[in-house]
């Protein structure tokens, strides 16, 4: 038990330790970081896609409303339809615009996914929702990376 200690201390102390802890772990912040934005991503923004391609919505006339596809409640990707984005995927069909020259999105705009367009969407937001255990089993992964990478500097330098 005493070893753990000296080694902990060494972590706390030691300045060439601690600026490699500093350096692992904001890495290791920015993937998990980047491991929640990609899950947000791909849950929350892909619902959206994903349904559009199970009702069929592949053209002008079989163009589906968001109360249609079960996404009225998916405030994300309706505020970034607002905006204009993910135009080059999803085709809006509105009669009225706001004063950008952006579709207004209200219960009557429907959407349509081109075909050519589905191997895009499924590449990018897949074709199952995203499983949460993935998440945390990517969470708890890298930060079990990051305890060994840190033990295993420190012990380096520690027996240096």
């Amino acid at each position: 038990m005493s070893k753990l200690l000296e080694l902990l201390d060494v972590i706390r102390t030691d300045p060439d330790v601690a600026s490699a802890t500093l350096v692992i772990w904001s890495i290791i912040l920015g993937i998990i970081i980047a491991l929640l934005f990609s899950f947000y991503n791909r849950r929350v923004l892909g619902s959206f896609f994903r349904a559009l391609i199970r009702e069929g919505a592949e053209g002008e006339e079989s163009a589906k409303t968001l109360s249609e596809i079960n996404q009225t409640e998916n405030d994300a990707i309706i505020k970034k339809l607002r905006h204009g984005q993910y135009t080059d995927v999803v085709t809006v069909i509105s009669e009225n615009k706001d004063a950008n020259g952006n579709p207004v999105i209200d219960e009557n705009t429907k959407f349509y996914l081109e075909e050519s367009k589905f191997p895009r969407v499924r590449d990018q937001w897949g074709e199952n929702d995203e499983n949460i255990w993935v998440l945390i089993g990517g969470i708890v992964g890298i930060v079990i990376l990051g305890v060994l990478v840190t033990v295993l500097v420190s012990t380096t330098i520690f027996s240096a």
